[in-house]
């Protein structure tokens, strides 16, 4: 596990790749500062295809990533699972996913505390667009 100091540290790597297309830190389980000097850094990586973050940081850090997905249109896959995402922080993922990244097919969030409350965004979340319209599940 790579605490704050750990994220801080990846985070400075990251701003200097900006054609990163994969990133993949799972299970860091870093704290709110660590996380949020991540996700800013991911904000400089607009090339990004799949993003990996399981079991990473805290719920904080969770709002801070739905509010810079605006920089990844190209996303495919997302793993944000065990998050401690609630209905709430589900929906404002799901919700940025929808607007800006069109092409998404892969969304895991397992072992959040998702009810079904959050199940229609999840789901409008991976399907493209005019896709609802043939049926796409």
């Amino acid at each position: 596990m790579t605490g704050d100091e750990g994220a801080i540290a990846i985070s400075e790597a990251v701003k200097r790749s900006p054609a990163l297309e994969d990133f993949r830190c799972s299970s860091t389980r870093v704290g709110s500062e660590g996380g949020l000097a991540l996700i800013e850094a991911l904000r400089t990586c607009t090339n990004l295809k799949k993003l990996d973050l399981k079991d990473m940081f805290d719920v904080e850090a969770g709002v801070a990533l739905s509010k810079s997905l605006f920089s990844h249109v190209g996303l495919v896959e997302i793993y944000v699972s065990y998050l401690n995402f609630e209905d709430d922080g589900a929906i404002a993922i799901a919700n940025a996913l929808q607007e800006f990244a069109p092409s998404l097919k892969v969304l895991d969030m397992a072992g959040n505390e998702i009810t079904a409350e959050a199940v229609p965004a999840l789901a409008a979340s991976t399907v493209g667009p005019g896709e609802a319209q043939r049926g796409r599940r």
